[in-house]
């Protein structure tokens, strides 16, 4: 986690051990210093536009360990309100190890049959092998000296000799002999008659990947339903852990200030949302106190003490259910229309804290228009409530 500046305020433990540092170490630091120079790079500029506009995103990098080894990584960066950052790094190094070591025996195998051509500056084909003949059907005699037209249309030549530079796994499509389309993977390559020289002639390494699209389609599909099965355990887990947390949290403490911290902590982490208000009831006074905030700006500092009659919560409270509310400001009951207009939080989902029938307090969860559905697609949230009601209830008086 890093602030406004990007300075480090926290890296929990398997974050220290992946890195070879200890949190003393890091904090303070930049996060820039822990990625080596690329990466530091590509995670400066999306820090400085998309983070600065309040957009998550995720994309692989290499940090820089201690020992100076590199260790590749999925980041997943999320904004916090302050101008802060959130950062989830997933070690991607086994699975680095096993793409790199498919890659190659998948290059020698393929290679075997792979077409070699070699055509000038002008589109010219000049040389022709026979795995050029297996892919496209032509023997040699039949395309020495005609154009790359005979085999390609002008929109893949075009994509061809955009420029000068080393081109990786183009793919293109091409006509074969029989006019039956044939899609190939190229390495293109220009070879130059020497520095600052025009282009002598171009090189093409082709291999036919009309039959593997359909084996394509069907390993990305699995990869998928293996990724979003990962995602969805890691999910589950994070909601584990804080459920857990909470409950040590409970058996170590009954202050009660420290117990609503945790609670607004952890439902900002769960949910990723940008304000949350904890309330607990004040039955003599009839009033709602705040307990524990997150992303709301001093102005806040006022509500302080709501008053029980004729707001959200005692609705919600009487028809015994959270309150989903898209647009806040249109609410008759909803009581801090301006300051919420102010901090640019548009829904709200309020859900109702009660023990034994009774109202203990209320938990609020607020995001802006451009996420204004989240709130209301998170399945654990109202579960998870239960349980806070149960450790809230531990901490009131008489318990």
């Amino acid at each position: 986690m890093g602030d406004k500046d990007e300075r480090t305020i926290y890296a929990n433990p398997k974050f220290c051990k992946m890195t070879g540092y200890t949190l003393e170490e890091m904090i303070g630091r930049q996060s820039y210093d822990f990625w080596d120079e690329e990466s530091a790079k590509r995670v400066k500029d999306v820090n400085e536009g998309k983070r600065k506009q309040g957009i998550s995103s995720s994309y692989e990098g290499n940090l820089l360990a201690r020992d100076g080894h590199k260790v590749p990584v999925l980041l997943s960066g999320t904004p916090l309100p302050d101008g802060g950052t959130i950062g989830i790094m997933t070690d991607l190094s086994e699975l680095k190890k096993k793409e790199e070591k498919e890659y190659i025996l998948s290059r020698a195998i393929q290679y075997a049959t792979d077409a070699i051509i070699t055509f000038n500056s002008k589109g010219y084909i000049e040389s022709w092998n026979k795995g050029a003949k297996i892919i496209f059907g032509y023997k040699k005699e039949e395309v020495i000296g005609d154009k790359l037209t005979k085999i390609f249309t002008n929109t893949e030549i075009g994509k061809i000799l955009a420029d000068s530079a080393v081109k990786y796994n183009l793919e293109l499509s091409a006509k074969h002999k029989n006019k039956e389309s044939v899609k190939i993977s190229a390495t293109l390559t220009p070879v130059f008659m020497g520095e600052n020289k025009p282009v002598l002639f171009y090189l093409i390494i082709a291999r036919d990947i009309s039959n593997q699209a359909k084996l394509e389609e069907e390993l990305a599909l699995k990869y998928k339903k293996i990724k979003d099965a990962y995602n969805k355990f890691g999910v589950i887990k994070r909601e584990m852990d804080y459920i857990f947390d909470l409950l040590s949290i409970q058996e170590e403490s009954t202050d009660q200030k420290q117990i609503g911290d945790f609670i607004v902590t952890s439902v900002i982490m769960l949910t990723k949302i940008d304000g949350c208000v904890l309330r607990i009831y004040n039955k003599s006074k009839n009033t709602l106190d705040l307990i524990s905030s997150f992303g709301l700006g001093s102005d806040w500092q006022g509500k302080s003490s709501i008053k029980y009659p004729n707001s959200l919560v005692e609705k919600a409270f009487k028809m015994e259910t959270p309150l989903k509310i898209i647009d806040i400001t249109t609410e008759p009951r909803y009581q801090s229309k301006y300051l919420a207009k102010k901090s640019n939080l548009c829904s709200l989902l309020l859900i109702p804290l009660k023990s034994k029938g009774q109202l203990i307090g209320s938990l609020s969860l607020y995001c802006t228009p451009e996420k204004k559905l989240e709130i209301f697609e998170n399945e654990f949230i109202e579960k998870y409530a239960k349980l806070i009601e149960i450790v809230l209830a531990s901490t009131m008086p008489g318990a």
